[in-house]
């Protein structure tokens, strides 16, 4: 059957038949009869995020979103709104999809966890043992205190344990579909960029640019996540990260400008950290980007399977912290927004340090030079799959390439 919609295009059967059997698999060996899998939107409309969720329903519901994902039983989701069943289910791979509210009583204040211990109990579970799924180990969300109060409370002999980090290990190696999709949005990522560079002039707005990378995503069948621009004049800066809202303030000749995009389809997106110039760009800032250029370069060759992260912490941090300036240079594993790892430059060290690289995991690798006090600096970075030579690059425009606008 050929997926409704483009918002949340489906995998094949065999893709999520083969999520459900690694799930499975792994439930049975740490003695789960069931998990309770939570989503909370990060950004309302047609990008719910919701990703955990997602990774086992193809789509997700605005807001709030739960799926009771039993050891052998069908999976249940249960939505916000009753009026928004049919859609959801036309454009799920899950078929058992209920309402947490209805037209009148859309589930808020921890009411959708009723139905959700309902069904907990319809499966018999109420002595069992049950993971509890979070949004996100990355954001530290994991249930609402009411749900978790509600949910608990009527199941008291049920054992309940949070899971969402155990969970997410299962998304880090990408199938060769998820990998398909990556390419992908990684084209489309490029192309949003290209054209956001090709339109940064004297007196545009960061706004501006915002606004048409937004435009040129929707017209690809896509969409933006994000769309940080930022400008500083590089006589005086004042920044070493773009604005998560743009700006109104127009851009000027002689200004640095930075950017955070990232754009796809389905949940899974490409990712440019980029930095370009309004006319040549100072000495100290040509400085800045080869430093930024050189680590992420050395980053990209030592990134392999079982390496462990701590084992780059010079990469990380000596290119930049030779040449006297703050090394923030990060590596956090992107495909479907932030997760495992999460590696940032801390003094003289790195965080994560016990991470181990795995083959066929999507990383974001991240040369970030900065002043002490963070008013200066650049960086560059791009989407990249972990392979047996090294971190291949999913991303074609040339980041690492001064751009200057004359």
């Amino acid at each position: 059957m050929e997926c409704p919609n483009y918002f949340w295009p489906w995998f094949s059967e065999e893709e999520y038949e083969r999520r459900y059997a690694n799930i499975r698999k792994g439930m049975e060996e740490k003695g789960l009869d069931c998990l309770l899998v939570y989503g909370v939107s990060r950004g309302m409309g047609m990008e719910p995020g919701q990703t955990n969720l997602v990774y086992l329903t193809s789509v997700a519901s605005w807001s709030q979103t739960y799926l009771v994902f039993p050891l052998h039983e069908a999976p249940t989701m249960f939505i916000m709104s009753a009026n928004q069943v049919k859609n959801i289910r036309d454009n799920g791979v899950v078929k058992d999809v209920r309402p947490g509210g209805s037209f009148t009583r859309t589930g808020g204040l921890g009411e959708s966890a009723g139905p959700v211990a309902a069904r907990l109990k319809e499966l018999g579970l109420e002595k069992k043992k049950i993971g509890i799924v979070g949004d996100t180990g990355w954001l530290n969300i994991n249930l609402p205190h009411e749900a978790h109060v509600l949910i608990t409370g009527a199941l008291p002999e049920a054992e309940f344990e949070v899971v969402t980090r155990w969970y997410e290990h299962f998304r880090l190696v990408k199938s060769e579909e998820e990998i398909a999709r990556m390419r992908q949005s990684a084209a489309i990522t490029d192309a949003v960029y290209e054209v956001m560079v090709d339109a940064a002039r004297p007196g545009v707005r960061p706004c501006d640019l915002y606004n048409l990378m937004g435009r040129t995503a929707l017209g690809m069948d896509a969409r933006l996540t994000l769309g940080h621009v930022g400008r500083t004049p590089m006589s005086n800066p004042d920044m070493d990260y773009p604005h998560y809202y743009p700006l109104t303030t127009p851009i000027e000749m002689g200004d640095v400008v930075m950017t955070e995009v990232a754009a796809g389809v389905g949940g899974y997106y490409g990712k440019i950290w980029g930095t370009f110039f309004m006319g040549d760009p100072t000495p100290e800032y040509e400085k800045l980007f080869n430093l930024g250029v050189k680590t992420s370069h050395d980053l990209h060759a030592a990134i392999k399977p079982g390496v462990r992260v701590g084992e780059l912490t010079s990469l990380c941090l000596d290119t930049i912290q030779n040449a006297g300036y703050k090394a923030k240079t990060s590596i956090t594993g992107w495909s479907t927004w932030n997760e495992p790892p999460d590696v940032r430059g801390a003094g003289d060290s790195v965080t994560d340090p016990d991470f181990v690289f795995q083959k066929n995991t999507c990383l974001s690798v991240t040369g970030w030079p900065s002043t002490e006090d963070e008013s200066m600096g650049i960086w560059l970075g791009d989407v990249c799959l972990v392979t047996d030579g090294g971190a291949e690059n999913f991303h074609k425009y040339p980041i690492r390439e001064i751009h200057v606008v004359n």
